[in-house]
């Protein structure tokens, strides 16, 4: 009698409050929801179809950029995961939220290994399989405009220092004597060029290092019409030094853009929906090669 009653109460509600039933179903006890640490392993698991890192390197490299806010049993036996980004954003606003489907074990398995089927974009979602290209072509996108930009800023830096030193050749013929900062511009083109090969082996610290020296002459070059009247009225040297403060300037753009460019990388692996695959697809955190100023 009692169990005849439930189900008439069952179908009346699904008659009158459609969505009250299907939050009844959601609830029913003995319906089966993903656990939070499957949600990561699952997550992993695919990735790892398409990856060399490890199960569990994948899972704790989730654990740490998003986290599981809500898991709900769905009446098709799916779970409704929700998880959040960690990290707090940038922008002026809450830290992003997404939705997420697993399904069940499949009959015959070990009755533990659930699949991750869809994920939530602009209120729409989509087959799992469409995250990864979409992922790996802005995330390989981004990461390749650090490379670009690198290369711009040190393009930059090697014609501050030949600026600089056209500045300097042209005031010591002017001067008739040595101002004192020529012979380290001379050495510094052959500490230049001698990183730009290492750089192209891939070591970057020599760059970091010229610049750095080529930054310490900047006050001298710049005061040499301070100590010399003469330069003050010679066109070509005055011509000369104003090209070398306009490259310093590039240069100083040229170091903002890149770190930009570092910064705005490293902020997407964070955020939803690229914090998912990141790791996974082999992108992980930039260190800049410069720091800002």
């Amino acid at each position: 009698m009692k169990i005849k009653i439930r189900i008439a109460t069952i179908l009346l509600l699904s008659l009158t409050f459609p969505l009250g039933a299907q939050i009844l179903l959601a609830q029913t006890p003995g319906a089966k929801t993903i656990s939070k640490d499957d949600v990561f392993f699952t997550i992993a698991r695919r990735l790892k179809q398409i990856s060399e890192s490890p199960v569990s390197a994948i899972a704790s490299e989730l654990d740490g950029v998003i986290e599981v806010t809500s898991i709900t049993a769905e009446p098709d036996g799916r779970s409704l995961v929700v998880v959040r980004e960690r990290t707090p954003s940038s922008a002026a606003s809450t830290n992003k939220s997404t939705r997420m489907h697993f399904a069940p074990p499949a009959a015959g398995t070990n009755g533990k290994e659930w699949n991750w089927t869809d994920f939530e974009e602009n209120r729409k979602f989509y087959p799992i399989d469409k995250l990864f290209p979409y992922a790996k072509d802005e995330l390989t996108r981004r990461k390749q405009a650090t490379v670009t930009k690198w290369g711009n800023f040190v393009t930059i830096v090697g014609k501050q220092r030949e600026a600089g030193l056209k500045a300097v050749e042209t005031a010591n013929a002017v001067i008739k004597t040595d101002p004192g900062v020529l012979a380290n511009l001379i050495t510094l083109k052959a500490g230049y060029d001698a990183a730009i090969n290492s750089a192209r082996d891939g070591d970057n610290q020599p760059l970091v290092s010229v610049y750095r020296e080529i930054q310490l002459q900047t006050e001298a070059v710049n005061a040499l019409a301070d100590n010399h009247a003469e330069l003050k009225a010679n066109d070509a040297y005055l011509r000369l030094i104003d090209t070398y403060k306009e490259s310093i300037n590039q240069t100083t753009n040229a170091q903002k853009d890149y770190l930009q460019s570092v910064d705005g990388y490293n902020e997407i692996l964070l955020r939803l929906p690229f914090a998912l695959v990141a790791y996974g697809l082999g992108f992980t955190k930039i260190e800049a090669n410069i720091t800002a100023e």
